[in-house]
C-alpha cells in the first residue's frame, strides 16, 4: 500500500526533548518515508494539524482482568491481600481458554482505539498449556506486538507452579525474534520461595523477567523479615535482575535495591492509576528518572489508555514531591522510554526513515502555537484527552477514522456478555479458595 498522510504534526521523542515537525508522511510497503517514494498514493489521509505519534506502548497490562467489570464480589477487601484473595486470585482461577481468547480480542480492540500498538502483558488463568500462544494468535490477528508472560507463584501448589514455569519457557523459546515475544512472568517475591526462585533461574536461561515489586508493603516487609534483604537484592541473588526485564511498581525499595537497578539495563514500569485505586503507595517517578533508571508506564489492567496513564503520572509526580515544577521533564523521559522499551525487543519503533511504520494519529488541533518548545503543555493538557483517529502499523490501517478494521468476532460484545455470565458463576463457586 502507498499511503500519504498530509498536514499533520509529527512527534518524535528524543533524549533532551520531544521533537515536533509539520510535514507530509509517506508509507510504502509498510516503511516510513519523508520524501515521496511513489507517483500516486493508493490512499490519502488528510490530517490538518492533527498529531502523529509513534504507536504507544502499554508497559504493564493484565488482559485477564478484561471480564472483571461487574464481577459479583461482595466480600470486603480491607487491604491489599484482601483485594488479591477475594477478587483477583479468585477471578484468575475462574478463567478458561474461551474467556481468555475473547478477553484478548476485546483488549486488542481497546488498545488500538487508544493508539496503543505494543502491549507487555502479565497473564494468569486457570489453564496454562499453550495459553500464551493462544493469546499471541489474537495479538497477531489484530496487528498488535508486544510480550507475554505467565505469572509464576507458589499459591496454587507445586504442580501448577511447574506448569506455569514450563509455559513461560516454552513460549519464550518459540517466540524469539517474533512480533509477540516471551518474558518470564513472576508474581512477586512474597509468593515465591527460595526453592522456587532457584527453579525459575535454572530453567529460564537469560530471558527477561516481568515481575511485580513492592506493589504492597507486605512484599518488602516479608522479604526483609524472612530473608534479611531487599526485594531486588533477593532477585539478584538468583540471577533474576536481567537485561530488558520489567520491574513493576517499585513503590518501596531499599537504597541497595535502587543501586542494583541503576547498574543494570532494565525498565521500571509505573501504574499510577491502579496503585491509587488500590490505596497503595506509588513509586517516585522523578527519583527513578533522575537516578538514570529507564522508567515507563503501564495501566495494570485498569484501562487501555497509555495517554491517561501518562497524564496521571504527571499529576501524581507533582503531588508526591509537593513540587509543581516536576512532571514536565519526566513526561519527556517517559515518552522516550516508551520508545526504548520497544527497541529493546526489536519491535517496530514508529516514525523513522526506512523503518517499519507504527504510528497513531490523534484528533487534536492546537489552538495556540505548537512546536518542540511548547509540546509538553499541549501534551499534558490537550493531547492526552484527545481521541485516536487512525493507527497504521506495517502495511495495514488498524484504526480507520475511529473504526478498528479487524474483528475476530462479529458479535464480540454480545458474546462477551454470555461468556462473562458463565465465568461469574465459576467465580461464585471459587469464593473462599484463598
Amino acid at each position: 500500500m502507498n499511503l500519504e498522510i498530509r498536514g499533520a504534526y509529527i512527534v518524535t521523542p528524543q533524549d533532551d526533548s520531544t521533537k515536533v515537525e509539520k510535514k507530509t508522511l509517506f508509507i510504502q510497503d509498510g516503511k516510513i518515508h519523508f520524501t515521496k517514494p511513489f507517483n500516486e498514493p493508493d490512499r490519502v489521509i488528510d490530517a490538518p494539524n492533527k498529531i502523529i505519534f509513534p504507536g504507544l506502548t502499554n508497559a504493564h497490562h493484565h488482559i485477564y482482568s478484561t471480564l472483571s467489570k461487574g464481577v459479583p464480589c461482595d466480600v470486603p477487601f480491607n487491604d491489599f491481600m484482601g483485594n488479591l484473595k477475594n477478587l483477583w486470585w479468585t477471578l484468575d482461577h475462574s478463567l478458561n481458554k474461551e474467556d481468555m481468547v475473547l478477553s484478548t480480542a476485546i483488549a486488542m480492540k481497546d488498545a488500538i482505539s487508544h493508539g496503543v500498538t505494543t502491549v507487555f502483558d502479565h497473564h494468569i488463568s486457570g489453564y496454562t498449556e499453550n495459553s500464551l500462544s493462544d493469546m499471541a494468535e489474537v495479538f497477531d490477528a489484530y496487528g498488535v506486538s508486544g510480550t507475554l508472560a505467565f505469572e509464576i507463584s507458589d499459591r496454587n501448589g507445586e504442580e501448577f507452579f511447574q506448569r506455569s514455569l514450563d509455559e513461560n519457557v516454552r513460549f519464550a523459546k518459540a517466540q524469539k525474534g517474533k512480533s509477540v515475544q516471551g518474558m518470564i512472568g513472576l508474581h512477586a517475591s512474597f509468593t515465591l520461595s527460595d526453592k522456587s526462585l532457584q527453579k525459575i533461574a535454572d530453567a529460564s536461561e537469560d530471558f527477561p523477567v516481568h515481575v511485580h515489586v513492592a506493589e504492597g508493603e507486605i512484599d518488602g516487609v516479608q522479604c526483609m523479615e524472612k530473608y534479611g534483604k531487599g526485594l531486588i537484592e533477593r532477585f539478584d541473588d538468583f540471577g533474576l535482575v536481567r537485561n530488558n526485564s520489567l520491574y513493576i511498581h517499585c513503590s518501596n525499595l531499599t537504597e541497595k535495591d535502587l543501586e542494583i537497578l541503576k547498574k543494570r539495563d532494565i525498565f521500571i514500569a509505573q501504574a499510577v492509576d491502579s496503585n491509587m485505586n488500590n490505596g497503595l503507595n506509588v513509586g517516585n517517578i522523578s527519583k527513578f528518572i533522575s537516578e538514570g533508571i529507564k522508567t515507563t508506564v503501564g495501566t495494570d489492567g485498569m484501562h487501555p489508555s497509555t495517554m491517561k496513564a501518562l497524564k496521571n503520572s504527571n499529576i501524581f509526580t507533582k503531588y508526591l514531591n509537593k513540587n509543581c515544577d516536576l512532571g514536565y521533564p519526566e513526561m519527556n523521559a517517559l515518552l522516550l522510554n516508551n520508545f526504548k522499551l520497544k527497541k529493546a525487543f526489536g519491535l517496530p519503533l514508529g516514525i523513522i526513515e526506512g523503518e517499519t511504520a507504527d504510528i497513531a494519529i490523534f484528533d487534536y488541533e492546537p489552538t495556540t502555537p505548537f512546536n518542540t518548545d511548547q509540546f509538553l503543555g499541549h501534551f499534558i493538557f490537550g493531547i492526552t484527552e484527545s481521541r485516536c483517529q487512525y493507527v497504521v502499523k506495517n502495511d495495514e490501517i488498524l484504526l480507520d477514522d475511529y473504526h478498528v478494521t479487524k474483528d475476530l468476532y462479529k458479535d464480540l460484545f454480545n458474546r462477551s456478555w454470555e461468556i462473562s455470565k458463565a465465568m461469574f458463576k465459576r467465580f461464585e463457586s471459587n469464593k473462599g479458595r484463598y
